[in-house]
């Protein structure tokens, strides 16, 4: 997919969110902006299970490692429900298996489209809805560092849509 098509696949996400007005879809990060790092080929690297919520899931986390990155080059990004309309999830390392966790769940959207939003090639993320059940209802931006997702704008929804 060229650069193009990405910028245009981010527009008509972006577009399809109710309440977002055409000067905030052409202010928000695009993931072309964040290409990923490195591309993983060849065998998953074990789990590493090291905290307590790592050891929780994980069941659901050896299970990611099974599919091919879908995430920032060499991750496996993977998310599952924690209540009605909420995500969680994590992602995996497929080189070292290291686990980092999603900066919070996702709940309540009330648009329309997927509540995640990420490609293989790019260290964006984009979650709609509210974060952690707090905060502004809306397209939240967040790039993926490595060893932790960094904020880097939201987009609030009109409050009319609550």
């Amino acid at each position: 997919m060229t650069t193009q098509h990405l910028r245009l696949a981010v527009f008509a996400c972006i577009a399809f969110l109710p309440g977002f007005s055409i000067a905030e879809q052409a202010k928000a990060p695009q993931f072309a902006s964040f290409p990923a790092n490195r591309t993983f080929t060849g065998d998953p690297a074990q789990v590493v299970l090291s905290t307590s919520e790592d050891r929780m899931f994980r069941t659901r986390l050896r299970e990611a490692t099974k599919s091919p990155p879908n995430f920032a080059g060499e991750y496996v990004l993977t998310a599952w429900g924690c209540g009605t309309t909420c995500l969680q999830g994590a992602v995996i390392n497929l080189r070292t298996g290291r686990v980092v966790f999603l900066p919070g769940s996702i709940c309540c959207w009330k648009g329309e489209g997927e509540r995640l939003l990420f490609r293989e090639n790019s260290r964006l993320l984009v979650m709609a809805g509210v974060v952690n059940e707090t905060g502004e209802h809306g397209a939240h931006f967040y790039e993926f560092t490595g060893d932790r997702f960094r904020n880097l704008k939201t987009i609030p929804v009109l409050e009319d849509l609550r």
